[in-house]
């Protein structure tokens, strides 16, 4: 049963359509409901339009002892520990347009509630790249993206959002504004709190505006499909190439269990003890040729069941395949969580198979997504209540013992609630701490960062 949330103040309501118009202030059941996370259903939905209403309305929250959940279009909002209290969503959706594009400088200067996509599509005409593209780059908002340090498969090449943000705008739990960071690619002197922000999950603050680093759009881009019967061939390719000179954009792996609800990732689909590598290949002409001719050497010599190479509409259908598979795991079995198992490199195929004998021994069908050049595996289990607890334990050791960490990122509400805290760390005092100096009255998303961290 969800549990609506309910500010004392009765104020509270008035004064937010003071602030934003009584037209950009939802409170009718039908409306919040949507907006329900972690089994709590706001009193309130705030959709600001600028930096300044946001102050505003977080000075409102910090006055009257509401809490305050940052919304971009609700795609994370189910990650990680459950919230404790969620009296006000506050939508940064209307902040969507772009502020000011330095093509000179290779920059771009945007608000919050942007979408990846509307700014891939608008980068693209002037022959610009931005590199993030996680999954729901469709619908997410960049600032989601960097609240929660959302990247992609193009990190192997481009880096991380930290990497590619030059500066922010941001409202801190307290109400000031902030800008740190600025528009040239060096522009840090002490600490850099920029960073600090991006990742930092709405709890220290609410990025409201951010200023990012642009790419030239590469000349050509094609893409590999190659399939292979099994794990030991395909990860002893990815060893090749991380010890190679060559430089691919990314390198994907996913199973035939996680794929099987997906569209087809290249020309046919994937047996279940099958594995397939997506790689990404940018460039110019020459480099893009020559990486082809070399990794699809290196592939036969380790195995490789099939080769495809794809480009233009082909290329697009695998890639959007193989974020879609994400999406048809989850909808085809309501009951199924996806993890996040964070390894050396070294170890991803030690993680991977360990992903699949803890399946085994409780007997429950498991896929795996990875970011090869990340060592970065998902796990998509489909396990009942009773047993994802244990099952998560598991994981969470196996990756441990790898040098690694697990975490939970979508799962049924009972399993988040008993086995969705984040890993046990020597900070954790450290970051209790920094919340608290951030966030005195705890408003900001309070419980996002597990059981007393906030």
């Amino acid at each position: 049963m969800d549990k609506t949330a309910s500010p004392e103040q009765p104020a509270l309501g008035p004064r937010l359509a003071g602030i934003v118009g009584p037209e950009n202030v939802a409170t009718d059941r039908q409306v919040t409901k949507t907006y329900e996370v972690d089994g709590l259903v706001p009193a309130a939905v705030v959709f600001a339009a600028n930096t300044e209403q946001v102050s505003q309305i977080v000075k409102a929250g910090n006055e009257s002892g509401a809490s305050i959940i940052p919304w971009g279009s609700g795609s994370k909002q189910a990650v990680g520990p459950c919230l404790s209290s969620a009296d006000i969503v506050l939508c940064l959706k209307p902040m969507n347009r772009i502020i000011e594009l330095n093509t000179g400088n290779f920059s771009v200067e945007i608000g919050a509630g942007l979408s990846n996509a509307a700014l891939q599509k608008q980068m693209g005409e002037h022959r610009l790249l931005f590199p993030l593209d996680p999954l729901y780059l469709e619908t997410s908002t960049i600032g989601g993206e960097l609240a929660t340090n959302a990247s992609g498969p193009r990190r192997a090449a481009y880096g991380t959002a930290r990497d590619i943000v030059l500066g922010i705008t941001a409202v801190t739990p307290t109400g000031d504004i902030i800008h740190t960071g600025g528009r040239t690619m060096k522009n840090v002197a002490g600490i850099d709190l920029c960073k600090l922000y991006i990742g930092s999950w709405g709890t220290l603050g609410i990025i409201t505006e951010a200023v990012l680093r642009l790419f030239p759009l590469p000349e050509v881009s094609r893409s590999l499909c190659l399939t292979f019967a099994g794990i030991e061939d395909a990860f002893r390719l990815v060893a090749r190439l991380l010890i190679s000179p060559l430089t691919p954009g990314s390198v994907e792996l996913i199973d035939g269990v996680a794929g099987r609800n997906s569209a087809p990732i290249g020309d046919s689909p994937l047996a279940e003890d099958e594995v397939r590598l997506l790689i990404d290949i940018s460039g110019n002409r020459e480099e893009v040729e020559r990486h082809l001719k070399e990794i699809s050497a290196m592939a036969g010599a380790n195995q490789v069941r099939h080769i495809a190479t794809l480009e233009g509409e082909a290329a697009t259908r695998a890639w959007n395949a193989y974020r879609g598979a994400h999406q048809a795991v989850l909808s085809a079995a309501p009951s199924a969580f996806q993890g996040k198992a964070s390894v050396p490199l070294s170890r991803q195929a030690d993680m991977f198979k360990a992903i699949k004998e803890i399946g085994q021994k409780y007997r429950v069908p498991t896929g795996i997504r990875g970011h090869c050049y990340n060592g970065i595996l998902y796990p998509y289990v489909v396990a009942g209540d009773d047993h994802a607890v244990s099952i998560i334990g598991d994981l969470k050791k196996a990756a441990a013992d790898l040098g690694g960490f697990f975490i939970v990122e979508s799962a049924p509400l009972p399993v988040r609630k008993s086995a969705g805290a984040l890993p046990r760390r020597s900070d954790r005092a450290l970051m209790k701490r920094l919340k608290t100096e951030f966030d005195p009255n705890n408003i900001l998303n309070p419980g996002k960062l597990g059981e007393g961290a906030d």
